[in-house]
């Protein structure tokens, strides 16, 4: 087994030898700016994943929707774990963090929202990092209480509301040619809405049928 770990390492680097070295041939790269600006972007990966290949976004995020659904169906016949079970004592400094850290958080996921058509960032993984921080809360007052706060009726409504916007959005921009950094900056910022409460909600569901953080 080494030796075929080894083989495939020595080929590997064969590999990047040639290239370097220009055996290779390279086309051209074609123009990129031109259909980019287009879109209303700066940054081609925007244009691309909400422009020339929105179907494929769109797609995702249906998939997605279907496994946050998926999650809440799948685990709602399993029994839940008591309210009064006691939970994991966390130090101050935990909770200090996270109110200091959920601003920072929450600031810094709608800056790669609302920038993503500019450079690197968009809606998928601003929605990352506020789960993250939604996360992080769940560490410092445990996931129960966090659920009181968020009421999570009104996520699953601002859930469904942000598939139905980006699928307006999408129609918009496919069957009408809507362009522009609008459209763009709104797309992001539901999908990151999306992602951030789908990231909650299976975090809450194994939660409650799993045990506290």
């Amino acid at each position: 087994m080494r030796w075929a770990a080894a083989v495939a390492v020595l080929a590997m680097m064969g590999l990047l030898v040639l290239a370097t070295v220009g055996l290779f041939p390279r086309g051209p790269i074609p123009e990129w700016e031109a259909p980019t600006l287009a879109y209303g972007a700066r940054n081609a990966v925007a244009a691309i994943v909400l422009g020339s290949r929105l179907w494929d976004t769109l797609m995702e995020v249906l998939v997605y929707a279907m496994a946050m659904l998926g999650v809440r169906m799948g685990m709602r016949t399993l029994p839940e774990l008591s309210s009064s079970r006691p939970q994991v004592a966390e130090t101050p400094l935990l909770l200090k963090a996270a109110d200091i850290l959920i601003g920072v958080v929450l600031v810094f996921s709608l800056y790669l929202a609302a920038s993503g058509h500019l450079g690197p960032g968009g809606g998928f993984p601003a929605g990352a990092i506020l789960g993250s921080g939604l996360l992080l809360l769940a560490l410092a007052k445990g996931a129960d209480r966090l659920a009181e706060e968020l009421y999570e009726p009104t996520l699953e409504g601002l859930e469904y509301g942000a598939v139905a916007v980006l699928i307006a959005l999408g129609a918009a921009t496919l069957l009408l040619g809507v362009r522009g950094q609008i459209p763009l900056v709104a797309a992001n910022l539901f999908i990151g809405l999306e992602v951030a409460i789908g990231a909650w909600v299976v975090l809450h569901r194994f939660v409650s049928h799993r045990g506290e953080i």
